[in-house]
């Protein structure tokens, strides 16, 4: 699996881009807005390599987050790649998140190619599972943020960080013992499925 890229533009379409990563051109499908954000010649996007019988497909997102919510909504029987692009690329991954926690078919419908039926197969299959963004639970300039982003830092992806935060939810520690903390909970095989206390 293709779990991300980095490298040069070489070029650029309407809904992709190919960069140069290390003498290999990778061309990976985009959203417009992910597309409009590459301002820089060397950029980095999160993938997903979406495989069929008759052609591999990599598909580039702006950020780990966009590309797990991909991959939820890639999920729900009836969506495919290029529908789960246009939904994520369409909002906020937050934004997307509540409109279907929310059960909004009129927000979701909004999205090219996507109608009431979809709107609504979404929000069936979706509501209530959807992991919290770490934008959610962790606002800027909080304590939760500076955790999320110590535990960015060591490869943790959103959803890990997302657990953990609200795991170590209301705790007033330091932020080098809420991420002892974090680290232990990750770590803690349990056999009852239940997390160590924090």
């Amino acid at each position: 699996m293709i779990a991300g890229i980095e490298g040069s533009v070489v070029r650029r379409g309407a809904d992709y881009v190919v960069l140069n990563v290390g003498g290999v051109h990778y061309k990976a499908t985009v959203a417009p807005q992910t597309l409009a954000g590459l301002e820089s010649d060397r950029v980095q996007l999160a993938t997903y390599l979406y495989v069929r019988e008759d052609a591999l497909q990599l598909y580039g997102f702006a950020s780990v987050e966009e590309e797990e919510l991909f991959e939820e909504v890639l999920a729900v029987s009836g969506i495919g790649p290029k529908s789960a692009l246009a939904l994520v690329g369409s909002m906020a991954p937050s934004a997307l998140r509540q409109a279907i926690q929310a059960g909004s078919v009129d927000v979701l419908k909004r999205v090219p190619g996507i109608g009431a039926k979809t709107a609504q197969r979404l929000i069936l299959e979706l509501k209530g599972k959807l992991a919290p963004g770490v934008a959610e639970i962790a606002p800027t300039g909080s304590p939760e943020a500076e955790l999320a982003e110590a535990l960015n830092a060591l490869g943790y992806s959103p959803a890990e960080t997302a657990s953990a935060l609200g795991y170590l939810k209301g705790l007033d520690l330091p932020l080098e013992e809420r991420l002892r903390r974090a680290l232990r909970f990750f770590a803690s095989s349990y056999a009852d499925g239940e997390p160590p206390e924090p």
